[in-house]
């Protein structure tokens, strides 16, 4: 092909607008309800948002597809909203703080 022929460039198929179309949908809810998105990646269909705003999101049931992700320092809890994959991380000292969190006014013998 020679560098002056004309040919149309086709960035955006139907099958992917759509797709970008659920995920613009999908974000814009979940911000009209006052969550925050954390880390936003169309590429791979998945927003991370705060730990509490996923919480909000299981305990009013707008979720489906539960999935939870044991590891040494957090969880990961990983779920679909409206054709979009949602996850947080809830740190182990998140959870139960009376355990791992820093003793303050503690005395080191």
């Amino acid at each position: 092909m020679h560098a002056t022929e004309q040919r149309p460039l086709k960035v955006l198929t139907p099958q992917y607008a759509e797709r970008l179309r659920v995920f613009n949908s999908a974000a814009r809810e979940l911000q009209r309800q006052g969550i925050r998105l954390l880390c936003i990646d169309p590429a791979s269909n998945s927003l991370d948002i705060e730990p509490q705003a996923g919480g909000h999101l299981l305990a009013t049931r707008q979720v489906a597809g539960y999935q939870r992700s044991r590891s040494a320092g957090s969880t990961l809890y990983t779920v679909q909203y409206q054709g979009v994959t949602l996850s947080w991380r809830v740190p182990i000292s998140y959870t139960r703080p009376e355990e791992w969190a820093p003793q303050l006014g503690a005395t080191t013998a």
